[in-house]
């Protein structure tokens, strides 16, 4: 498996604090199929230490002290806040190919959300948005006029495990049935969390067969050595 989306990358977010947190993680990971992971931590207004060429060097720090054998790559997981313009003009961390990745509030979009999307793509960028699943704000009609902008779409592989709540289970459900997932991500950001989650998911043949297809297209956006 390839995951997309982690908080992996030790001290610079709510996920992992240390390098050993990080390498527990990526152990355990590895013992379940995970093959590459990508580095996803959060850029948003509420941390401005997090820029691009300071992760570069803390995730280049990061894969020298790794000792798990296992692809690592960085990209970054964007909040659309008022920040953002900024950052698109100064470049962005993204998977292979200029795919980026971004997120919202979970309880109300920004302004100009789908202006955002048309500035991301007009820049050069291909954008998958995290989770859509858990943006409670969103109706039918808004996951449709997403994928219409050219806009992806990830889903949190716990989202169908009720990680997120019961509502979260169901729009997870009614997007992958619709087909409307591009790729998924575990979101993981501790050991605890991701192996309850392991534990506790149970998937239909259906589901599991969506989410081979998505791994498929999450292989594509591997960066070579």
């Amino acid at each position: 498996m390839t995951d997309l989306h982690t908080h992996i990358l030790p001290g610079v977010d709510d996920g992992a604090q240390t390098l050993q947190d990080s390498i527990a993680i990526l152990k355990y990971m590895k013992e379940k199929g995970v093959e590459y992971v990508y580095c996803t931590p959060h850029l948003m207004n509420d941390l401005e230490e997090n820029i691009p060429e300071k992760l570069q060097k803390r995730f280049e720090q990061f894969r020298s002290e790794c000792t798990v054998e296992i692809g690592l790559s960085l990209a970054g997981e964007y909040m659309l806040d008022e920040n953002f313009p900024k950052q698109l003009k100064n470049g962005l961390l993204t998977y292979a190919d200029n795919f980026v990745l971004i997120e919202t509030s979970y309880i109300a979009p920004p302004a100009d959300l789908i202006g955002m999307i048309f500035e991301i793509i007009l820049a050069g960028y291909q954008p998958i948005l995290a989770h859509p699943e858990r943006y409670l704000y969103m109706q039918d009609e808004d996951y449709k006029m997403l994928k219409d902008k050219g806009c992806n779409l990830q889903l949190n592989l716990f989202s169908l495990c009720g990680f997120y709540g019961s509502q979260v289970v169901k729009n997870a459900k009614k997007l992958l049935k619709k087909g409307y997932y591009d790729f998924t991500g575990s979101d993981v950001h501790k050991l605890s969390t991701y192996r309850h989650g392991l534990e506790k998911c149970e998937l239909t043949s259906y589901e599991i067969r969506e989410i081979s297809r998505l791994q498929t297209n999450n292989h594509t956006l591997r960066k070579n050595p």
